[in-house]
């Protein structure tokens, strides 16, 4: 099975405390897109970048056996163009459970997707091993200097299987911030 990834890398900006393996897959499903996405080169359904699972999940374990003999817990971030396109979201499914099986708690599964809480209930199934997740468009006017990367933006962190399921938009932001 082929899923569109643009890159697979180590980075330090894709979450405020751990460093990370991220994950940016080819392909974005917004319409419109995000005003001042740092992302355009992501937005095409191209199928050059078509990439079998077992060489993403190969690539992804390298790195994050990499990165776990230096740190105690890290990131694995999935992000975009979008992850939750119908072209990719089984690969998040799959990459998800695959390191949560293999890393437990050493890991936390980050989904940045410019879908709101309300749009995943009927992806569910393809979320089920994110940890945290980032949601909503990024708003150029509306852009900060740090986490997440516009105000408007929801972070969440996960405690139980549906919080973000249950969550409106006043609760989002008082779910839990950053340290």
């Amino acid at each position: 099975m082929k899923f569109l990834v643009k890159a697979i890398r180590f980075f330090f900006e894709d979450h405020p405390i751990y460093p990370s393996v991220s994950i940016y897959f080819q392909g974005c499903d917004a319409f419109p897109k995000c005003t001042g996405c740092h992302n355009q080169d992501t937005w095409d359904f191209d199928e050059s970048f078509a990439v079998e699972y077992d060489e993403i999940s190969s690539l992804v374990i390298q790195k994050t056996d990499l990165l776990l003999l230096e740190y105690e817990t890290i990131a694995i971030c999935f992000l975009g163009g979008e992850p939750l396109s119908s072209r990719n979201r089984e690969c998040v499914r799959l990459l998800s459970w695959e390191m949560k099986q293999k890393y437990a708690d050493r890991i936390v599964n980050v989904l940045y997707s410019w879908r709101e809480p309300k749009d995943l209930q009927d992806l569910e199934k393809y979320v089920e091993y994110i940890d945290e997740f980032v949601l909503g468009k990024f708003e150029i006017k509306l852009k900060t200097r740090g986490f997440p990367a516009s105000s408007n933006q929801l972070y969440i962190k996960r405690r139980q299987p549906d919080d973000f399921l249950k969550a409106d938009r006043r609760d989002c932001y008082a779910l839990e911030t950053f340290r």
